[in-house]
């Protein structure tokens, strides 16, 4: 059985720490630019994966008078802090490969710091592979999220250890910084991808287009009890799906048979989006309606509920 999303945040902030000391040491030992840029981002790593355990923890507490929807978009605004630190983690990378094209310092031991990438790949790839598990399980957007950055710093870390290697073999010390330069790109570049995604979130974006067919789909085959629908709204807060609409009966049912047919309405569609929240305002139809649902008695639409009950 897979742990939960606070347990999956600690294991990975135990192991940033970890590898943020390995990386420093090993950058001030070995003098190389990329490897101490990794040790930089690495130290970012131990900041962000600890604002979304305290992100996780605040988003898991039930709705309460000041949060009637739940806390579900702490997820999405972590992530966005998150997206924050990367970019800033490139940036900072950027500056300091510059620094080393300008002082034209060189590598002093490029096998240690190609031992030290060697064991931070292998570490990183584990936690990768655990926290993709863990993400698919939960359906968390935040440990999603935290997959890609470690992801991210997975192809860095190649990236440092090609350049050490070259380094190694060819004497071109001009590789190292280099290689530094195309890490803080696509670290920026990924991070900008990822801000934007999170913000449809949090300025509730409707849901992709899979889901809305989802929804479509299962409406039609309620079509011969329903007369119509509109005003479909949907969004999402981290982990959670929204949807709300209207939906049109026979004017002349009861109560009980148009509330008994929203709620059937409701729990299909909340279960084929994956325990998302559904609301349904049910409206009468049109004085003069030619659907074939109004041309239903009161027992033959039960008859029909009971069928789609059935199914």
């Amino acid at each position: 059985m897979l742990p939960g999303k606070k347990y999956a945040t600690l294991i990975s902030v135990n192991t940033a720490v970890m590898l943020a000391v390995v990386k420093l040491i090993g950058g001030a030992a070995t003098g190389s630019v990329s490897v101490l840029a990794s040790a930089v981002d690495s130290i970012l790593d131990v900041g962000s994966s600890t604002v979304n355990y305290f992100a996780i923890r605040q988003s898991e507490q039930p709705p309460d008078n000041d949060h009637r929807y739940g806390h579900a978009k702490f997820e999405s605004l972590a992530s966005l802090i998150q997206a924050g630190v990367i970019t800033l983690s490139g940036l900072y990378i950027l500056y300091e490969a510059y620094r080393r094209f300008e002082s034209g310092r060189i590598v002093k031991s490029v096998e240690g710091g190609i031992w030290v990438m060697l064991f931070s790949l292998v570490v990183t790839f584990a936690l990768v592979i655990f926290l993709r598990k863990v993400a698919k399980s939960e359906n968390s957007s935040i440990l999603k999220t935290e997959s890609l950055h470690y992801e991210i710093d997975l192809l860095t870390g190649a990236g440092v250890l090609l350049g050490l290697v070259v380094v190694k073999y060819t004497g071109i010390n001009a590789v190292d910084p280099f290689i530094s330069v195309l890490i803080a790109l696509k670290t920026v570049y990924s991070a900008l991808v990822l801000g934007k995604e999170v913000s449809e979130d949090l300025v509730d974006k409707a849901l992709d287009v899979e889901d809305l067919s989802k929804i479509r789909g299962v409406l039609k085959r309620y079509n011969c009890v329903i007369v119509g629908w509109h005003k479909l709204r949907t969004r999402k807060a981290g982990a959670e799906k929204f949807a709300d609409l209207h939906v049109q009966v026979n004017r002349h049912l009861s109560v009980e048979d148009a509330h008994m047919i929203a709620d059937m309405i409701e729990n299909e569609i909340s279960e084929t989006l994956g325990g998302a929240d559904v609301q349904i305002h049910i409206e009468p139809c049109e004085d003069k309606c030619a659907h074939k649902a109004c041309a239903l008695c009161d027992t033959e639409i039960r008859n029909e509920i009971n069928r789609l009950k059935s199914k």
